[in-house]
């Protein structure tokens, strides 16, 4: 998916009458999906309550494991990007010295990595 990429697919709507219905055949269909869409909403059914202004949405499970696999690759870009900006921080910032690597290490958020040797 691109950067600010949405679907241009229109999603089902339907009423909770309706959507009650044909659960089981809604139902159906979504599990029945091996290949996740290219966007989460793509094999989305929104369902409207009525009287109410927001919907909700029935997923399939294959998009929605997919969803939660690229935002974990996301979180996993967005550590690496941070770390990248405090080893430069820390490069502009040098001024000679060494500095011990339980400290680096606990600077860049590895506390884990230190065992009990950090209190």
């Amino acid at each position: 998916m691109g950067r600010g990429a949405r679907s241009t697919k229109t999603t089902l709507t339907l009423t909770t009458s309706q959507a009650r219905s044909i659960l089981p055949e809604l139902a159906r269909t979504a599990a029945r999906r091996a290949k996740p869409s290219r966007h989460l909403l793509d094999n989305a059914v929104e369902i409207q309550p009525r009287g109410e202004e927001r919907s909700a949405y029935l997923v399939p499970e294959v998009d929605l494991k997919e969803a939660a696999r690229r935002i974990e690759d996301l979180e996993d870009e967005l550590e690496d990007v941070a770390l990248v900006r405090l080893l430069e921080q820390r490069i502009l910032a040098d001024n000679g010295h060494l500095t011990p690597v339980d400290e680096v290490i606990s600077e860049f958020g590895f506390h884990d990595l230190l065992g009990d040797t950090v209190g």
